[in-house]
């Protein structure tokens, strides 16, 4: 606008320049007086010195007018909730016009900007509500999203947008994958940290890589129990089915009229499959257990009362052994649980000490309660259990040393079962080292007053 202002006034000048000659020349040839022709030059050069000095201000007010909008310009640029403010224009005027077309980038991009920061709020609200971990990677490998899950399993406690991937996640197969081009999964041990399947996909309109996290470590560890499992319960039934197949096939050829082995074997058979049912009985109770179909009638039991009637059921083996069992519960202690359930626990935890434990060895029954919990203690001063097996000695079939517990005549089911009865009632077992020897097995359960 500046250059076309320069060039109009130019152009008038140009134009008064040749309107002085022309009047000049017309008073030559008019045969005006020497005086009279300087009068004309005067004026005609008055004239033009009057529009040049006018135009020259006018320009210097244009360049004024756009340097003010250029700075309030610069503003807008830098925070989009400024405005140009309109100058004292009449509508129309280029100036004006420019100013408020301005205005208007300015309105658009500060509408833009609140959108994106609205986005961008949604999107990290559903990143960090996900459970799994979500990292987003810039061309460069440098994190620009990591959500709280990812945080979890890369064990950090910052947010740290800008760093390099691989100061976090030092996996080379992971790498591999951000480096390709195609969407693709792996299996990964996280140092320090969960078996994680990371999934890697492209980004969407950019450069750059997504990876999706999963902590797999649960489905893998309940992957291994479930083939534990079924390797184990088929041992446990082929050994007694096996046995009572032979005497039977035995007795069968004839040995029923031996005086001698027929007894031994119809024994055989009788013990086998008593080993059997109880089985079948003890995977049928976890069945109940775990489909919720094993109804609890929750109420307040007394501790010590439930405790002397489980010994009823242990005190023959326990004589047989020449095991002392000592009961060292207050009255009174009362906790809320299903007096059956409570029953069987109790019944299993003893049995299995008294049959764990050493030859006229000792069973202790202790009773410690705080204010909302009771926490009952078994324990023994057999053999223990190592610290490899204590977190396995619940899993159904999990035997610390089988030999001893097929000895024992033990289904390797009992701890499975009171874990379960135990959770079932809002407790919660274990198992600790006793010293100096032995094994503590714990039973935790809501105090009712």
């Amino acid at each position: 606008m500046i250059q076309r202002v320069r060039s109009r006034l130019l152009l008038l000048a140009i134009v008064l320049a040749a309107g002085a000659g022309l009047i000049v020349g017309f008073a030559e040839r008019q045969h005006v007086a020497l005086g009279e022709k300087g009068e004309i030059a005067m004026i005609a050069l008055a004239v033009f010195v009057i529009v040049l000095v006018s135009g020259l201000v006018t320009l210097q007010l244009a360049r004024r007018s756009v340097r003010d909008l250029a700075d309030q310009t610069r503003n807008v640029v830098r925070d989009t909730s400024r405005r140009v403010p309109l100058l004292d224009a009449t509508r129309g005027d280029e100036v004006r016009e420019l100013g408020e077309w301005v205005n208007f980038l300015a309105e658009d991009a500060d509408r833009s900007h609140t959108a994106l920061a609205r986005e961008r709020v949604l999107l990290s609200s559903v990143a960090e509500g996900l459970t799994q971990g979500v990292i987003a990677v810039d061309g460069d490998h440098k994190i620009e999203l990591l959500n709280d899950a990812a945080r979890k399993m890369l064990g950090v406690s910052s947010t740290p947008v800008g760093e390099p991937l691989i100061e976090f996640v030092r996996v080379p197969a992971v790498f591999e994958l951000v480096d390709g081009n195609e969407a693709a999964t792996v299996e990964v041990q996280l140092p320090n940290g969960p078996r994680t399947l990371i999934r890697v996909a492209n980004r969407w309109g950019g450069d750059g890589r997504v990876l999706l996290l999963e902590d797999v470590t649960t489905v893998r560890r309940l992957e291994t129990v479930r083939r534990d499992f079924v390797a184990n319960v088929s041992h446990e039934l082929r050994t007694p089915v096996a046995v009572i197949r032979a005497n039977a096939e035995t007795l069968l050829a004839g040995a029923k009229d031996d005086p001698v082995m027929g007894p031994k074997l119809i024994d055989g058979l009788h013990r086998n499959a008593e080993r059997l049912a109880r089985i079948l009985a003890d995977l049928l109770d976890l069945s109940r257990l775990d489909a919720g179909q094993y109804r609890m009638d929750l109420s307040k039991v007394e501790v010590k009362a439930i405790t002397e009637q489980s010994l009823t059921a242990v005190e023959p083996q326990a004589t047989a052994r020449g095991v002392t069992i000592d009961v060292q519960i207050p009255e009174g202690v009362m906790v809320k649980a299903d007096p059956k359930a409570l029953d069987q626990i109790f019944v299993n935890l003893i049995d299995n000490a008294v049959k764990y434990t050493k030859a006229k060895g000792h069973v202790w029954v202790q009773a410690h309660a705080d204010d909302t919990h009771v926490r009952i203690d078994v324990r023994d001063d057999g053999p223990g259990i190592a610290e490899k097996h204590r977190g396995r000695v619940f899993e159904r079939f999990y035997r610390a040393d089988p030999s001893r517990s097929r000895e024992a005549g033990g289904t390797g089911l009992g701890l499975s079962i009171v874990k379960h009865l135990a959770e079932s009632m809002g407790g919660a077992v274990g198992v600790e080292p006793n010293t100096p020897n032995g094994s503590i097995f714990w039973l935790k359960l809501p105090r009712s007053m």
